[in-house]
């Protein structure tokens, strides 16, 4: 679901240099949040449907969570947790089920806890693209991203409500001058991922409902 947008000028920085990668944390003294709080929706509010059906697969061994998407075992996106960071591991639900896929090298995505205003600027990540048979692709390379990460209250809608909502701006970048657009991730406290934003495009998961579905573990490829 979520669509990895790279910008021609993106891609000509796929074979440029690295830099030091760069976390700004918060000034304040504010309450500070663990964020699997906000991740990990109750299984009663798991699946669901909205612009599409979606659910949540929770396992606490691999400290992981996927979500799964468009009723469909092998398009999902997985992430992974430890006592400092939350990675963003794996993306296999490209648009157009192309089969494709992609993994991150660095893949810090959030702070575990959370205090105020976060922001990661991870300029040595890489990205490495995979097609169906699990061969790299060409267009993989240097890929630097920002985010930002804060709480505030919003209105979920749905059967979900107003809610403290966990607020993720991701956007890739090349560090010559241009930016690919921002992508917004909101995760209700209590609830999990129930909208995702580019643009003007607004995709909502707020209505229980809809089929159970797992992770089709057997189609990761491994980087």
């Amino acid at each position: 679901m979520r669509r990895l947008v790279i910008t021609a000028s993106l891609l000509s920085f796929a074979c440029g240099g690295t830099g030091a990668d760069r976390s700004i944390g918060p000034s304040s003294l504010e309450p500070t949040v663990d964020v699997l709080d906000y991740l990990i929706g109750a299984s009663n509010l798991w699946p669901r449907i909205g612009s599409h059906s979606q659910d949540q697969v929770v396992d606490l061994d691999r400290q992981e969570i996927c979500w799964v998407k468009y009723a469909n075992s092998r398009m999902f996106e997985c992430w992974r947790w430890d006592d400092s960071f939350v990675y963003h591991v794996v993306d296999h639900a490209i648009d157009g089920n192309t089969g494709e896929s992609y993994r991150f090298s660095d893949g810090r995505w959030l702070p575990r806890r959370l205090t105020g205003t976060w922001r990661f600027d991870v300029r040595g990540n890489r990205i490495t693209w995979f097609d169906p048979a699990c061969r790299v692709q060409a267009r993989s390379g240097v890929f630097p991203y920002r985010q930002r990460v804060w709480i505030e209250p919003r209105d979920a809608g749905g059967d979900l409500g107003v809610r403290d909502t966990l607020v993720l701006e991701y956007q890739p970048y090349d560090p010559a001058g241009s930016a690919g657009a921002v992508e917004s991730f909101y995760f209700g406290r209590g609830a999990g991922w129930y909208e995702w934003d580019r643009g003007g495009f607004r995709d909502l998961f707020n209505r229980v409902g809809g089929p159970a579905r797992t992770v089709a573990r057997e189609a990761v490829c491994s980087s």
